[in-house]
């Protein structure tokens, strides 16, 4: 009897720890989250009320209206007067220093470009002369002028035989700066240094404080 008491004990005391160590096993951890905390998201507000408009205040010493004044980039454009050929004296027909010199500095280049000089021809000269006196009597700046037409009409007009053609026209206040402005300019320099060219003719004439300055090239 002893023995079997003494047997179920030892059952007992073996069975009863396995039987825990089992159900911890299967037993799941809980672990120790805390839920989230969720912000509740701020939305702007459907209907914002818009920011009162200040009420503008009357100003108790308004300040008077200044006088304006006269820009200053506005020229004011002098009159025409209703005759301004008479204002404008005919050139004379023999050639001037002015206008020697500036067919000795077309020489000048074209020698240094190993181009032959162009001799004068005063038949070119006068042509030349009344180009300039029309820009200056007719206040225009163009190769087109509106009595005399194209350096082609006049040419055929005068009855000069020629086989090219070309012309350069400037309007400056210094004769002295004519023939660089003609020398920086891509068409003026290649009439000046075209080598088919043989006669030249010029012409000044002076307007005011312009000097309207044509020069007159052909082939023959």
């Amino acid at each position: 009897m002893k023995r079997i008491l003494l047997f179920v004990l030892v059952c007992v005391l073996f069975v009863a720890p396995l039987a825990e160590a089992s159900w911890g096993w299967w037993a799941p951890v809980q672990p120790n989250i805390q839920p989230p905390s969720w912000n509740q998201p701020s939305w702007p507000s459907p209907n914002p009320k818009p920011n009162p408009q200040p009420t503008p205040q009357p100003n108790p010493q308004p300040n008077p209206t200044p006088n304006p004044t006269p820009n200053p980039g506005s020229p004011i454009l002098p009159a025409q007067p209703s005759n301004p050929g008479t204002k404008v004296p005919l050139p004379s027909s023999s050639l001037t220093s002015d206008e020697q010199t500036l067919i000795n500095q077309v020489n000048q280049e074209r020698t240094k470009n190993g181009l032959q000089a162009l001799k004068i021809d005063y038949s070119l000269v006068s042509l030349a002369k009344q180009k300039s006196h029309d820009m200056a009597v007719n206040n225009y700046f163009s190769h087109v002028s509106p009595t005399l037409g194209t350096v082609y009409t006049m040419l055929d007009r005068a009855g000069v035989s020629y086989s090219r053609a070309g012309e350069n026209i400037a309007r400056t206040g210094s004769v002295a700066r004519a023939h660089p402005l003609f020398m920086n300019s891509a068409g003026h320099r290649a009439n000046i240094l075209h080598s088919g060219y043989t006669h030249i003719g010029v012409g000044i004439v002076k307007q005011g404080t312009s000097y309207h300055v044509t020069q007159i090239f052909i082939k023959k």
